[in-house]
């Protein structure tokens, strides 16, 4: 009988009153409440591990990049403060997500077609070179001519893009993150292409936004594709592991040669949607890989 109440008694987790609230209250609300999305990205974990050529290197790249990040920040409290405030959990459940998107990549990426046929078809029909540029943003023409001059005379576009422009790159010299054709609008975008790199534009261009005093970086050129090819790839095979119909429908087919068995009845269709996707034909609208969004956030990433 001892034995029995002790027994009974480390089954309950905590006394409300006269109440008692047991493991396997707190088991069935915390499966009701996120049990098929754990259990899944759970089961995603495992089955990535089978597949990965090296988990181990891959857990180990995971560390070292969290660690350059902690590094970066001034340490693992003011990193902690800013998983926080992100809403993404402990350092570690951060090390893990970095872990998992290592292993999804990897995984995906054994199964694209890699031949330089492939590649060179993504090149000719897909690849856009990325353009690169600087510029100074001005609300008036007049105010875009006077700038011209000092660049003409000698000053620095930086030093002037921090003074005078108005767009919020100002402060990094008016340095643009790179972009692709028709990110831009039109008339920025025939400034940047229409001159040589190093040059910058020597009358104001303007757009809706105001007046531009642009520098070229990288006017956008199509290189052959023997001088880019490392690039061209990489940006390929991004690509493919980012279109999440095509990367969930390997997941899936893992999972399935995987041959999971779940044994709780309440989770059983944890995985269910994304061996469904798997066996789909090629042709089937994206719209039925909704299946796979919930489960991006697992393996992510961007």
């Amino acid at each position: 009988a001892n034995t029995a109440t002790v027994a009974y008694a480390q089954d309950n987790i905590a006394t409300v009153g006269d109440q008692t609230i047991t493991k396997e209250d707190l088991y069935n609300q915390m499966k009701k409440d996120a049990g098929l999305v754990t259990l899944r990205s759970m089961i995603l974990q495992k089955v990535l591990e089978m597949n990965a050529s090296n988990a181990a290197d891959l857990k180990k790249q995971a560390e070292d990049e969290v660690a350059k990040q902690i590094d970066k920040v001034g340490g693992e409290e003011k990193f902690q403060e800013l998983l926080t405030y992100q809403k993404l959990g402990s350092v570690e459940d951060f090390k893990n997500q970095i872990y998992i998107r290592n292993l999804f990549n990897e995984v995906v990426s054994k199964q694209i077609d890699q031949s330089d046929a492939a590649i060179e078809d993504y090149y000719n029909n897909t690849y856009q070179p990325k353009m690169e540029a600087q510029h100074i943003l001005v609300d008036t023409e007049e105010e875009a001519k006077d700038i011209i001059s000092k660049l003409d005379a000698g000053e620095n576009f930086d030093e002037l893009a921090k003074t005078y422009s108005k767009d919020g790159s100002a402060q990094q010299g008016g340095l643009l993150s790179p972009f692709t054709s028709g990110q831009m609008v039109k008339e920025f975008e025939d400034g940047v292409k229409g001159q040589a790199n190093g040059e910058y534009t020597k009358t104001p261009v303007k757009s809706k936004f105001g007046y531009h005093i642009i520098k070229t970086i990288n006017n956008g050129e199509k290189k052959p594709l023997a001088d880019i090819k490392d690039d061209v790839k990489k940006e390929y095979l991004d690509s493919k592991i980012k279109d999440q119909k095509f990367s969930y429908k390997i997941i899936g087919k893992l999972i399935e040669a995987a041959k999971v068995q779940i044994d709780d009845a309440d989770l059983k269709d944890a995985v269910k949607e994304l061996v469904d996707l798997a066996n789909q034909p090629d042709d089937v609208s994206s719209s039925s890989s909704e299946a796979s969004s919930e489960s991006s956030s697992e393996s992510s990433s961007n």
